[in-house]
């Protein structure tokens, strides 16, 4: 009976788990409109070849993956939480304009091909290996590696 009781146990638990953590695979169309309109503006030539929809500990949010290897997470309302353009750099526009005038004056020799929103401001990743982390105003707070 003991060893029923601990089955069972598992069983829920799994169950409960794979609620908490839902996919589901969705059509362009269906992005809130601010992420279609997005990816519009700043990847005009990409398509999107991947689109998900996720819900996690009761939070929606979505995942895009585009032909030109650009991965793009946005929240619920469709805006963009995080943005990996892998090789290629960043669109201008994206970043307050401080962050990129700090970057050019600073870090000439590198760009930005990454960013993300976090609590408070912005990480943003360049080529060399390094982090940037900027508050909310996009002024520079440090550095990481």
């Amino acid at each position: 009976m003991r060893k029923f009781v601990v089955f069972m146990t598992a069983v829920f638990a799994g169950l409960f788990i794979l609620q908490s953590c839902e996919e589901k695979k969705i059509d362009f169309e269906k992005l809130p409109g601010a992420a279609q309109a997005f990816i519009t503006q700043y990847f005009p030539s990409a398509e999107v070849v991947f689109a998900e929809k996720e819900k996690d500990d009761g939070t929606t949010g979505y995942s895009v993956n585009l032909s030109d290897g650009t991965e793009l997470d946005f929240d619920a309302d469709g805006n963009w939480t995080s943005i990996d353009c892998g090789f290629s750099m960043l669109p201008d526009g994206i970043l307050p304009q401080s962050i990129y005038d700090y970057i050019t004056t600073n870090y000439p020799q590198y760009k930005p091909y990454k960013a993300e929103k976090e609590y408070g401001g912005y990480e943003v990743g360049i080529t060399g290996g390094l982090e940037l982390i900027f508050n909310a105003n996009g002024e520079f707070v440090r550095e990481s590696r």
